[in-house]
């Protein structure tokens, strides 16, 4: 395996994050504490010193917490708790389950996240892009009939379907999902779904959609950190054959080996009832900020797009700034206003040949993830800088 290149856009988010004073940049929900996770858990405040102060820094078992993999192991269905590995992470899980897949070639919906292409890339592994494309509102979408197409012809020996979509905030339709587990069947494929933002992609369910099915070649990686605004915990999983997880767990040994006590804890408590304050809570925050960007959107004078189908982020256009110099005197001014946003530019997305300026690199990711208190203020800074 190559080395690897630099992660852009974390290098960029590093440059801002802590000292912006609308952070916008992050894929993440407001940040939550240990005690806002724990007593929304159902977990009194004397339930949870007791427990943190007993808790012996030991190894965990290997493969996780056997009754956290059990929780896991049922928000998939078929799956049982020797289809779970717990890992550092989704970001661990992944790069555990590229090394051992190996691919040749890897299709993905493009623009994406820059480790779902990275890793297989730096493995010698070519890259089929499935393009999103937009129409003049910014509305993302993608052609089902475009996509089997190119995987028809170009025969990915990996397919990832990273649902709800950073950065788009797209869903993906069920008859696409069926469509591609099909020919993944019929191929003998791997599939792969990326589903960090499956708790903020239904409206009425807190468990969106999942490419997980037993029996077949499917991996599917998770978490809830970014969804409940605790990435710091570092928790994910990973749930397919268990025959592959036991190479990745191997492989696990010589890195993390185990995760911390204390977080596996504290993420099966959060996880034991899907129906936590704490859940319950987050999901209104993710209803409330699509609405307010939403409503934004159809009245601002500066910039254009659509709030997220689902997850916590989507890809806003700059009115008037087609070309790159205005885009990034427009970029620049919001940053002088405090106003912190991803360029796509730093997901490496940008064709100077694209239809639209969105295609082109010509707009940035915009996260959902601040209070719903101080999210319209933030818009409105981004109205004041971009409409003139």
């Amino acid at each position: 395996m190559d080395l690897l290149r630099s992660f852009f856009m974390e290098d960029y988010l590093e440059g801002a994050r802590f000292t912006a004073r609308y952070n916008l940049g992050e894929s993440g929900a407001r940040p939550r504490t240990v005690g806002e996770l724990l007593t929304g858990s159902g977990i009194s405040p004397q339930q949870a010193m007791d427990t943190f102060l007993s808790t012996l820094l030991r190894d965990s078992p290997n493969w996780g917490r056997a009754d956290l993999r059990d929780l896991v192991a049922a928000m998939h269905p078929g799956a049982k708790r020797d289809n779970v590995l717990i890992t550092t992470g989704t970001s661990e899980a992944l790069l555990l389950l590229f090394r051992q897949l190996r691919p040749r070639k890897v299709a993905l919906a493009w623009p994406a996240f820059q480790l779902l292409y990275e890793l297989p890339m730096q493995q010698g592994a070519e890259i089929v892009r499935l393009p999103v494309r937009w129409d003049s509102r910014g509305v993302p979408s993608v052609d089902a009939d475009e996509w089997l197409s190119r995987l028809e012809r170009e025969s990915p020996d990996v397919v990832i379907i990273n649902n709800p979509h950073n950065p788009s905030g797209l869903v993906l339709e069920p008859e696409l999902l069926e469509r591609i587990s099909r020919w993944v069947d019929t191929s003998g494929a791997t599939l792969v779904g990326d589903e960090h933002y499956r708790f903020l992609s239904s409206e009425t369910e807190v468990l969106g959609t999942t490419v997980y099915r037993p029996g077949t070649r499917s991996f599917v990686t998770g978490s809830f950190i970014k969804c409940l605004g605790c990435p710091g915990l570092r928790i994910g999983w990973c749930v397919g054959d268990t025959a592959m997880l036991a190479r990745m767990q191997n492989e696990k040994n010589y890195t993390t080996h185990t995760v911390n006590p204390v977080t596996e804890w504290i993420s099966y408590e959060v996880l034991k009832s899907l129906g936590s304050p704490v859940l319950t809570e987050a999901r209104e925050d993710w209803r409330r900020n699509r609405r307010i960007l939403a409503s934004f959107l159809e009245r601002s004078q500066g910039v254009y797009g659509v709030a997220p189908a689902g997850g916590l982020v989507t890809c806003i256009g700059v009115r008037g700034a087609a070309g790159p110099q205005e885009f990034e005197a427009k970029l620049q001014a919001l940053g002088e206003a405090g106003v912190f946003v991803l360029p796509l530019s730093s997901m490496e997305h940008g064709e100077p040949s694209g239809t639209h300026p969105m295609e082109r690199g010509h707009g940035f990711r915009l996260g959902l993830g601040m209070h719903p208190e101080r999210f319209p203020e933030a818009l409105e800074a981004i109205e004041r800088v971009t409409r003139g």
